[in-house]
């Protein structure tokens, strides 16, 4: 779900609660839960959608992006010190 909405976000795509909860690939009530836990965390908000009033959009805030931005910077670490002990 994180990685979803980060992705969304760079390629500047709106992504709708819906959608997201599709994605997630669990029920509609967990995925929403999760949704609802990220918005307390002040990690997401969500927006009616400016196109279509009867969707909600999702937008990624600053603190998940920085998150997320760490989190795949120490992924490519890993993953070279890896390749470097497999070469």
């Amino acid at each position: 779900m994180i990685l979803e909405l980060y992705v969304a976000t760079c390629e500047r795509r709106r992504i709708a609660v819906s959608q997201l909860c599709k994605l997630s690939g669990g029920s509609t009530t967990t995925a929403l839960r999760h949704i609802e836990h990220l918005e307390a965390l002040g990690y997401i908000a969500r927006q009616t959608d400016p196109d279509d009033g009867r969707r909600l959009i999702v937008g990624t805030l600053t603190p998940l992006l920085a998150a997320s931005e760490q989190w795949l910077d120490l992924q490519i670490a890993e993953s070279r010190i890896q390749d470097r002990r497999s070469g």
